[in-house]
């Protein structure tokens, strides 16, 4: 067995990559980021981009793939079935092989990230949403999360989605749309029935998350912004409250639009939450950690 001399860790999400590699034995840390890496949303694109990284990664530190133990927290790594294709996809289609690899839920790595491995229920807001707790013997649990066509509510692709249904519904009422924010959206989308439908037709997950920065900054200027973020909030309080439970552990919100999301809340759920004390790759870090020190105990 080839000792394990580095450890990569990568956080996968909707719209965007973080990812580091540590040299262990001089600490060098090296890293890199990339594009969208959700394997539920679009496998193709998000194994092409997490190939990139790793590549730049190895690139950068001289690592050779025999004495590297990755883990990887991605967006649909909680499907076993996704998790297996992108570790077989590497493997045979991209020619990595690691010395050991590790495959969680980006939402797992959350949950060891906010909290610093400690027990906590944590709520990741990013273009999706999912609720996670991690108790004091180490058990974890998700809520919610089930992907966008289902569930995902309190995530940005959603409140795009909202948007965009109150543009069609001015389009449908008024032949054009009505507010600040469905002005702005139809700019990008289109008016004319023809242009939205194609639109509609090829849209996925992350090209309604785009539209959250729209709809933040105008939300002391447009009332049907604010309606949309008031009913945002109150699907980010709903998870919030399953994810905790009758259980009294810390709250923590992460993802990309935990910090703009909890002025949004109620002071009750604001009195709640507790600053997290780091993010999904630094969970990453901390169970690539845990890894080695099993294997080496092993």
């Amino acid at each position: 067995m080839n000792k394990i001399n580095y450890l990569l860790a990568l956080d996968g999400g909707g719209t965007k990559i973080n990812a580091q590699i540590v040299h262990l034995s001089s600490g060098a840390t090296f890293q890199a980021r990339g594009e969208e890496a959700s394997l539920s949303n679009n496998f193709q694109a998000a194994l092409s981009n997490i190939e990139t990284v790793i590549h730049n990664l190895l690139e950068q530190s001289g690592a050779d793939l025999s004495e590297v133990l990755a883990v990887m927290g991605v967006a649909g790594g909680g499907s076993k079935d996704l998790a297996q294709r992108l570790s077989a996809a590497l493997e045979l289609g991209c020619d990595i092989k690691f010395a050991q690899l590790h495959i969680y839920s980006d939402a797992i790595s959350s949950l060891y990230g906010a909290n610093e491995g400690k027990p906590v229920a944590m709520v990741a807001l990013g273009t999706g949403a999912v609720g996670a707790r991690l108790t004091a013997n180490g058990d974890t649990q998700l809520i919610g999360g089930w992907g966008f066509m289902a569930d995902d509510f309190g995530g940005g692709a959603h409140l795009g989605l909202t948007a965009v249904q109150a543009l069609l519904n001015d389009i449908d009422c008024f032949g054009a749309p009505q507010s600040k924010i469905t002005c702005q959206i139809s700019e990008l989308i289109g008016t004319q029935r023809a242009q939205l439908g194609a639109w509609l037709h090829a849209a996925k997950a992350i090209d309604y998350a785009r539209f959250t920065y729209l709809i933040f900054a105008l939300k002391n200027e447009c009332e049907v912004a604010q309606q949309l973020l008031q009913k945002h909030a109150l699907q980010v309080e709903h998870l919030i409250e399953k994810t905790r439970a009758d259980s009294r552990l810390p709250v923590m919100l992460t993802g990309g639009l935990a910090d703009v999301t909890i002025a949004l809340l109620n002071q009750q759920m604001q009195q709640l939450i507790t600053p997290r004390l780091g993010d999904s790759l630094r969970g990453a870090v901390l169970l690539a950690q845990q890894h080695l020190q099993y294997d080496q105990i092993g």
